[in-house]
């Protein structure tokens, strides 16, 4: 018959033959070593109290005898298994377990902890002793004769056919359009040379204004790092909304109908065309009205909208349809001369 016991570590029952009573095993749940309980052992001990009590009583009692050979089984051999009975985890051990599972969200919530005031203390120096947009700029008003500003729009990857463009563009050739407001005034016009172009003035009561990037280094070192990545949705907007404008002028010399809506192009196309990435990001504030950037001549000076007769405004990021306003910095801007075109 075999051995029935029970793992004093894991609570397992095990059963082993009789061979391996007295000797040391590991337990195959746990794998704590373990002296297998010897009962036939425990029987000799009880025998010699079994006989005292029996010579009382009796003249004559036999002896009981030990077990046949149970000194003599040998070891069983290394690596053997012993069988093993599963029984549901005891109330305690079970307890033991959650309680170790729930220790270890410890350590993961510390990590994540120290990781998000890292970032935070990051933030924090980059704010305090980083560079700091902000500060006083030079601005120059363009005399009447210089505030115009063109550009001439490229439509080799629209993705459109050479006869959609040339059909737009010579319609615009023979009768451009205009776009005006108090603000300022957009036409639309087909060159000599070919093309299609975009013309700004200001309007009848507002004037350009040239402000000079140059004289603040973090500025400049500002649009050096981060200059291609304010470009791009300036970028994006403008090549989809000319390819929407090439379509839709020509359905419309196709089919007749209302006309496009000039006054959307003339912002996602016209002011799209003229500035550059910064410029798409930044507005001017007088007097808490907004008014637009116009150009960006990439030699250190963006152009701006502004009343006639303003002698300082603000300039700073603009706010986007998501709600960000993804430049950070807050310029005045004094207007002391009259620009001198180069």
């Amino acid at each position: 018959m075999a051995i029935q016991f029970d793992c004093p570590y894991c609570t397992s029952t095990l059963k082993v033959p009789d061979a391996s009573a007295g000797k040391q095993g590991d337990c195959p749940r746990c794998g704590t070593k373990l002296v297998i309980p010897n009962p036939f052992a425990m029987s000799e001990q009880a025998a010699p109290a079994a006989q005292e009590t029996q010579a009382a009583s009796q003249t004559q009692a036999p002896a009981m005898d030990a077990p046949a050979g149970a000194s003599q089984e040998a070891a069983p051999p290394a690596g053997e298994s012993v069988a093993v009975q599963q029984r549901p985890l005891s109330t305690a051990t079970a307890q033991y377990l959650r309680k170790r599972r729930r220790s270890n969200v410890g350590p993961i919530l510390l990590i994540i902890l120290c990781f998000g005031l890292m970032l935070g203390a990051a933030g924090y120096f980059y704010y305090t002793y980083g560079p700091r947009l902000e500060g006083n700029l030079v601005g120059a008003r363009l005399s009447p004769e210089d505030a115009s500003l063109e550009q001439l729009q490229k439509t080799s990857d629209l993705g459109l056919s050479e006869d959609v463009i040339q059909a737009v563009n010579n319609s615009f050739k023979e009768t451009p359009r205009r776009v005006q407001s108090d603000l300022m005034e957009m036409t639309f016009f087909g060159p000599e040379q070919g093309g299609l172009k975009v013309r700004l003035k200001p309007g009848a009561k507002t004037e350009i204004v040239r402000v000079d990037l140059t004289g603040d280094p973090a500025l400049l070192e500002y649009i050096k790092q981060h200059g291609t990545q304010l470009d791009q949705p300036r970028y994006t907007e403008l090549q989809s909304q000319l390819e929407a404008f090439y379509t839709d002028w020509n359905r419309f010399l196709q089919e007749g109908g209302p006309m496009p809506d000039l006054i959307n192009y003339r912002n996602t196309i016209g002011l799209n065309s003229l500035i550059g990435g910064l410029g798409y990001h930044m507005e001017a504030r007088v007097n808490n009205r907004v008014f637009p950037c116009v150009h960006d001549d990439y030699d250190g000076g963006l152009y701006f909208l502004v009343p006639k007769g303003t002698l300082q405004f603000e300039i700073l990021g603009s706010q986007m349809e998501n709600g960000w306003t993804k430049f950070p910095g807050k310029y005045t801007v004094q207007v002391t001369q009259e620009y001198q075109g180069q």
